[in-house]
């Protein structure tokens, strides 16, 4: 991975994050060799601590998770159109087909 990766990696994530939501920082997960970033759209109304509109992204380096997020945000900008993410991503926007997970 070098600086360029990432930073473009971080330019698209900038570009698909929609007006609004909020973007977590990736974070290293060891237990799990992995590493996770998540979003959301703090403008929801949440009941009783439930999110319908959170993602979570998963991948083995910090370049690949940015650029999943990304990837994944861009799909919930196409949500409404019935385009479901990779397993990779968590959506519970809308109830996901057999095999996704959820956060």
């Amino acid at each position: 991975m070098s600086d360029s990766d990432l930073s473009a990696a971080w330019d698209a994530l900038h570009d698909a994050t929609p007006t609004g939501w909020y973007v977590g920082r990736p974070s290293y997960h060891d237990e799990g060799d992995e590493w996770q970033q998540y979003a959301f759209d703090p403008s929801e109304r949440a009941v009783v601590g439930v999110t319908n509109r959170q993602w979570t992204a998963i991948a083995s380096t910090e370049v690949g998770v940015v650029r999943e997020i990304a990837r994944c945000l861009a799909e919930a900008s196409r949500a409404r159109q019935s385009i479901w993410p990779s397993p990779a991503c968590s959506v519970t926007e809308i109830e996901p087909p057999r095999g996704f997970l959820r956060s």
